[in-house]
């Protein structure tokens, strides 16, 4: 990689082109890496900002023997055609035992006071929200007009299950919205959204669902990224080098040592490469912040607009550790928080935040997750640790009806907003945007010679994949392709 510094990766025996710099060392960036190192290309860099690879990966250990934690990707979504799954067979990580959601696990549902909230009314309530997620599902895949111009998805399902309420005895009618609001909040967790109104109605069919369970990964999901990274040099991943600009031009204007560059990347540590491609996977919050400055020249206006329009939410995730379990009684996998909250943006944010808590998963018996997103997730995000697990011990024992539980000795939370690098968790298709912005993300920026100069990846740019690892996986795999595919004909 050409370097205006003697130190780094000179005279290392790589070969003279490509020169490629790919920005982040998340699952992306490091699929990039790998898929040149496996063909051959190695004159290649990965500048990773933090001190760690991974980006929104996060495995932690926790103090109970033989128990990680997820505090980002938690799932491998489906099993047909996903290479994270792909890759955990081939390393031998999985068995039934660790298929997750709705896979042998049983759920408690309970409202904020401790009333069971009973299975067959949940069981009702479910078939017609799947019913009506198909339902919207259908506006993007038979290209259906919507029943209201700038549609959202939260207010399509709120009008339809309101005609589903006609004829059913009244006084289920709260307790059904209020499952039925639930079912929503967790469909908010996996969109990645504040509330489901935000969400557009005529794009959400354009994410695909990949068939199959969802499985956790035994070793952590960390574990797919080290080992994508083992295929990478280790000298070509540089630690604590964030970019401060990328400074691109169609003729070469970028010079070294008589060499000339399309591309020159600057980093905050004053280190500068220059190169033929550049490949950014940072995330789409880290691009609403900082295109506008990080680009000189700036990035097409069509470029801009894509930025603009996607949007990014946060999911955060609350994991408490206590003394001894089990917390959750007659091995209950998963405690769904049934809250009124069906007026709860009226509340003020210091009591609601804690009600946007949608469920508690208990990942062993003495280490409960609770899940939650949006506005509420980003005030999480404000409190001390300990103020945040004092006010779930208050919800789980109001709950489960105790006073004895064990004492917390380990709180930890994700805090996806208020980190710099990643400023959210996963991007969705907000009302009037589309998923062709996704595209258009996606697409290079090229030079005169109308090669790719400016590559673009990370789970904001797969145009059926986006919010997830797989499709950032993908897409450092497709960038790296494309290099390849340019000098391979």
């Amino acid at each position: 990689m050409a370097e205006d510094s003697d130190e780094g990766h000179t005279g290392n025996g790589w070969r003279e082109q490509p020169k490629i710099v790919i920005i982040g060392a998340g699952i992306s960036g490091i699929t990039a890496g790998n898929s040149l190192a496996n063909a051959g290309y190695t004159d290649f860099v990965i500048l990773e900002a933090t001190n760690r690879t991974g980006g929104r990966i996060a495995t932690i250990d926790l103090e109970t023997a033989n128990t990680k934690a997820e505090l980002g990707a938690n799932w491998i979504h489906g099993i047909d055609r996903n290479p994270i799954f792909k890759l955990c067979i081939q390393k031998k990580w999985l068995n039934p035992k660790f298929a997750g959601r709705k896979f042998g696990q049983k759920h408690m549902f309970l409202t904020e006071h401790g009333d069971p909230v009973h299975a067959k009314l949940v069981e009702e309530v479910d078939w017609v929200f799947g019913m009506l997620m198909s339902q919207v599902e259908d506006f993007y895949t038979q290209q259906m007009p919507t029943p209201c111009e700038n549609d959202s998805v939260g207010a399509f399902l709120e009008r339809e299950f309101e005609q589903k309420l006609i004829g059913i005895p009244t006084q289920d009618h709260n307790l059904r919205r209020i499952v039925f609001h639930q079912r929503m909040l967790n469909e908010a967790i996996i969109a990645g959204c504040n509330n489901m109104r935000e969400v557009a109605l005529s794009e959400e069919g354009s994410f695909e669902e990949l068939p199959g369970v969802h499985y956790i990964i035994p070793p952590g999901f960390h574990a797919v990224v080290d080992a994508l990274a083992q295929g990478v040099p280790e000298s070509n991943i540089l630690m604590d080098h964030a970019v401060s600009q990328v400074t691109w031009c169609g003729d070469n204007s970028n010079t070294l040592n008589g060499s000339k560059y399309p591309v020159c990347v600057e980093c905050v540590n004053g280190k500068k490469f220059y190169a033929n491609h550049v490949i950014n996977t940072v995330s789409l919050g880290y691009l609403k912040k900082h295109a506008g400055r990080m680009y000189n020249p700036p990035l097409p206006d069509h470029k801009l607009h894509a930025i603009d329009h996607i949007q990014i939410g946060t999911v955060n995730k609350i994991v408490l550790e206590f003394e001894s379990g089990p917390i959750l009684p007659n091995a209950v996998n998963r405690l769904e928080v049934m809250c009124d909250r069906l007026n709860l943006d009226e509340e003020p944010m210091e009591t609601r935040w804690i009600k946007k808590i949608s469920f508690f998963e208990a990942i062993a018996d003495s280490v409960l997750i609770g899940w939650l997103c949006g506005r509420e997730a980003e005030y999480m995000e404000t409190l001390p640790e300990e103020e945040i697990g004092r006010q779930c011990v208050v919800m789980l024992k109001a709950m489960l009806k105790t006073d004895n539980m064990p004492k917390i000795k380990n709180i930890v939370c994700s805090r996806w907003k208020s980190n710099p690098y990643t400023l959210g968790s996963y991007s969705f298709i907000p009302v009037g945007a589309s998923a062709e912005d996704i595209e258009t993300l996606g697409e290079p920026v090229a030079n005169g010679d109308d090669k790719p100069v400016l590559m673009f990846a990370g789970e904001a740019t797969h145009t059926t994949f986006y919010s997830s690892s797989h499709g950032a996986m993908l897409t450092g795999q497709r960038e790296a392709e494309r290099i390849i595919d340019l000098y391979n004909h």
